[in-house]
């Protein structure tokens, strides 16, 4: 930590900051710096063992891209700084990028707009004119198969939960891939100047169709299908409607991927190993009912 904030501090004392003080905001994932006194923020990338730091270049490259092209067509975006390059910019052996501060400027409401902003995104992001890697949101349960591997032959739940990672791996290879964010959850908007911004592009990707829309919702948790609100408005969406297997798929999918990647991650002391178990324990249940919900 120490080296990459001296480092952070140099790089910027080279384009003409001084006494840059860099303030940690979030170390989940991804290390992210305020650059106190300046309205800056630096995103660095944490590179886990075995992680090649060069492979960090080309993400942050798409993930400057993706932001842009989402603010050019007036989305709401936490944006990258102007005040210099953005990057990526080498930092301490990993990479880094440099975005605007967002300031809050007043309280936030309780939550984000139900699904208006996830539906734009979504249109918006099938737009996006450059290249972005097949199935690339994809990558975190496929590394969480490798962290659970030891793991799949003495419990059952975990074997259970593997298998069905394979099958969505099969699957999503036979499916029609759309442009999208990725990581369109909840917690990737961010309350700023008084609107919601989307952050956090590094995952965008070619993914299945109504895939944000799902990672959206999937939020609500392992709870029952018909107590997830959101859930339930989402199958009201016109887009939904028109290819609602397509949706349900999706959100099976996106549960198996998170519920996968959780427990990947906590196995080898990066998170919380008993809600990981909680949700694995709610996993076959809530995949088996909403695959099976009449109307849904």
């Amino acid at each position: 930590m120490a080296e990459v904030r001296g480092g952070v501090r140099d790089l910027l004392a080279h384009w003409g900051l001084s006494a840059v003080d860099p303030v940690v905001l979030s170390n989940r994932g991804n290390l992210i710096l305020w650059c106190r006194p300046y309205a800056l923020v630096a995103r660095v990338a944490t590179a886990f063992p075995g992680d090649d730091p060069a492979a960090f270049v080309s993400v942050w490259r798409r993930e400057l891209a993706v932001a842009e092209h989402l603010r050019r067509h007036h989305i709401p975006v936490v944006e990258p700084t102007t005040m210099l390059p953005a990057g990526p910019h080498p930092v301490a052996g990993t990479w880094m990028t440099l975005w605007t501060l967002a300031d809050p400027a007043g309280s936030a409401p309780a939550a984000p707009p139900a699904l208006g902003l996830v539906r734009r995104l979504t249109e918006v992001m099938e737009q996006f004119p450059g290249e972005l890697p097949a199935r690339g949101a994809w990558i975190h349960p496929q590394e969480a198969l490798a962290r659970l591997h030891s793991l799949r032959s003495r419990d059952a739940d975990v074997a259970r939960l593997a298998t069905e990672v394979e099958r969505v791996d099969d699957e999503m290879g036979s499916r029609a891939l759309w442009p999208a964010h990725g990581d369109a959850h909840a917690g990737n908007l961010l309350w700023a100047g008084g609107t919601w911004r989307w952050i956090d592009f590094e995952d965008a990707s070619r993914m299945p169709r109504l895939w944000d829309l799902a990672t959206f919702v999937a939020q609500g948790g392992l709870a029952e299908p018909a107590s997830n609100r959101l859930l339930l408005e989402a199958l009201a969406c016109p887009e939904v409607a028109a290819d609602r297997d397509a949706f349900r798929w999706a959100v099976a999918a996106r549960v198996t991927g998170s519920v996968a990647t959780a427990l990947g991650l906590a196995v080898v002391g990066q998170g919380d190993l008993d809600a990981a178990r909680h949700q694995l324990r709610q996993f076959a249940a809530f995949r088996d009912q909403w695959m099976r919900s009449p109307g849904s």
